[in-house]
């Protein structure tokens, strides 16, 4: 069974009088909640709302195990730091439910998707220059290669490169897909099933340059009919 890290539960006027005595408040009426700690264990009592309350522990039980590995703990904080104020910005209903899917996408990604930083960038080119962010800043000027933020970082999708240097086919497709993509509609455009590729996904099909080209000029044509 999943263990989940935050388990809730609306107690009544029974559950209550069972609860330990140190968990609970002197006065019920007065504080907003209570906190106590038994044996590795920590308990929080709230008064709020169920269903916000319900929502909001929810949307934070499918953010737990989010974070991509590896981060330091700075990145970490500022990763966690951006999820809380998508949730708090965006509360309950729909709004909130869309934003924790777009993290839920992106750390599944990340976590899928092989990926380059800056520096092993430079080490796989050999290099010589001694600024470790070079040549994958140029590359990404020059429309050769795109990356993804995540955790205060840019990241790049490993299967653009090849012998160190960037594919070729990568910078055609990048040209035939509309201006307007961000780098993360981007980068799930890459890894999605594509009708003009037969359902292949475009990051494996680069071989086949032409076909990903012409499936990427797709999503610049209006729909017809």
């Amino acid at each position: 069974m999943e263990t989940k890290p935050f388990f809730w539960a609306t107690l009544d006027a029974d559950d209550l009088a069972r609860l330990p005595s140190r968990v609970l408040p002197s006065e019920l009426n007065e504080p907003p909640g209570a906190y106590a700690r038994h044996t590795g264990t920590e308990w929080i009592l709230l008064r709020a709302p169920a269903g916000p309350m319900r929502s909001l522990i929810e949307k934070l039980n499918r953010l737990h195990g989010m974070f991509p590995q590896g981060l330091a703990d700075s990145s970490r904080e500022r990763f966690l730091d951006r999820a809380l104020e998508l949730l708090l910005a965006a509360e309950d209903g729909p709004q909130g439910d869309l934003a924790v899917e777009n993290l839920e996408l992106r750390g599944r990604y990340v976590k899928e998707t092989p990926m380059l930083n800056s520096a092993q960038i430079h080490g796989l080119s050999e290099s010589r220059s001694k600024n470790k962010s070079v040549p994958a800043s140029r590359w990404r000027a020059e429309g050769k290669i795109f990356a993804v933020r995540m955790g205060g970082r840019d990241l790049y999708p490993a299967f653009q490169f090849e012998g160190g240097a960037p594919r070729p086919a990568v910078k055609r497709i990048l040209d035939a897909l509309p201006d307007d993509l961000s780098p993360w509609q981007i980068a799930l455009w890459f890894s999605s099933a594509n009708g003009w590729l037969d359902g292949g996904r475009p990051r494996d099909c680069l071989q086949d340059a032409e076909a990903v080209v012409s499936a990427a000029s797709q999503l610049a044509n209006p729909a017809i009919g």
